[in-house]
C-alpha cells in the first residue's frame, strides 16, 4: 500500500535547491567569520541540515569556498559586461567598469575580502581556475582600453597591464580601508575622481580638451541667442 504524505511535511529539496542553499549559507558565515573561523557543522545548522549534507556536496571547505569564488566571478563578469552594451566612447566606458567595480567591492567588502585572501592561498588546479576567472572579469578593461587606443582616443604606447593593475589595485586599496578601518566611500566621487586620474594619464595628446569643447559651447549658445 503506498504512503501518503504528512500533511505540512516539507517537500524534498532538489539537488539544485539544496547546493544554493548550501552556499548562501557559507558566504553568510564566511562574511560574518572568516574563511579561516568558519566551520561547516555552522553551515550546516544554518539551514538545518547535518554536516555530512555538506559534505556530500562539497568534499571539503576549501572546495565550497572555491564555488563562492567562482560563482562571484562569473556573476560580476556577466554584469559588467551587459552593463557595458550602449556605452559609447572610451571614457564613459571607462568610467563605468570603475564605478561598477567599487560598488561591488564597497557593496560586498566581507565576501570581497575573504574571496582575496583565500584565492591567493590555493594553489595548483585550483589557483589556476580561479585565476583564469579573475583575468575574464579583468579583460573587459583591457579591451576597451585596446578599443581606446585602436580609435585613437587613447595613447598608442599606452601599457594595458599598467592601466588594469592601475584600476583594480587603486580599488583594493579602497577595499581594506573599508574593511580594516571602516571608511565610508562616496563611490560617486571616487570614480570620478579615479577615472579622471587614469584617463588624463593614457589619453591621447591628439584627443581635444574638454575645456575648449565647453568653451565653443558656450559661444555658439551666445551667437544663437543673437549675442
Amino acid at each position: 500500500m503506498a504512503k501518503v504524505a504528512q500533511r505540512g511535511a516539507s517537500p524534498r529539496k532538489s539537488k539544485e535547491d539544496r547546493v544554493s542553499a548550501i552556499l548562501a549559507a557559507a558566504t553568510e558565515v564566511f562574511e560574518e567569520v572568516g574563511y579561516q573561523d568558519a566551520k561547516i557543522s555552522d553551515i550546516a545548522r544554518r539551514i538545518g541540515v547535518v554536516e555530512g549534507t555538506v559534505f556530500h556536496y562539497f568534499s571539503t571547505k576549501q572546495r565550497l569556498m572555491v564555488r563562492i569564488i567562482e560563482d562571484f566571478y562569473r556573476q560580476v563578469t556577466t554584469d559588467v559586461r551587459a552593463g557595458l552594451v550602449g556605452i559609447a566612447g572610451t571614457r564613459n566606458r571607462l568610467a563605468y567598469i570603475i564605478r561598477f567595480h567599487l560598488e561591488v567591492v564597497t557593496r560586498n567588502s566581507r565576501l570581497c575580502g575573504e574571496i582575496l585572501r583565500e584565492s591567493r592561498g590555493l594553489d595548483g588546479e585550483l589557483a589556476h581556475a580561479v585565476s583564469q576567472l579573475n583575468q575574464g572579469y579583468t579583460r573587459c578593461l583591457s579591451e576597451v582600453i585596446k578599443e581606446g587606443i585602436e580609435t585613437g582616443e587613447i595613447a598608442p604606447d599606452t601599457s594595458i597591464p599598467l592601466v588594469r593593475n592601475t584600476v583594480y589595485g587603486s580599488i583594493e586599496h579602497t577595499l581594506w580601508a573599508v574593511i580594516n578601518d571602516r571608511l565610508e566611500v562616496d563611490v560617486e566621487a571616487e570614480a570620478r575622481s579615479l577615472t579622471g586620474l587614469v584617463y588624463q594619464g593614457i589619453a591621447s595628446s591628439d584627443q581635444p580638451d574638454q575645456r575648449d569643447i565647453a568653451s565653443l559651447i558656450r559661444q555658439l549658445n551666445r551667437l544663437l541667442a543673437g549675442g
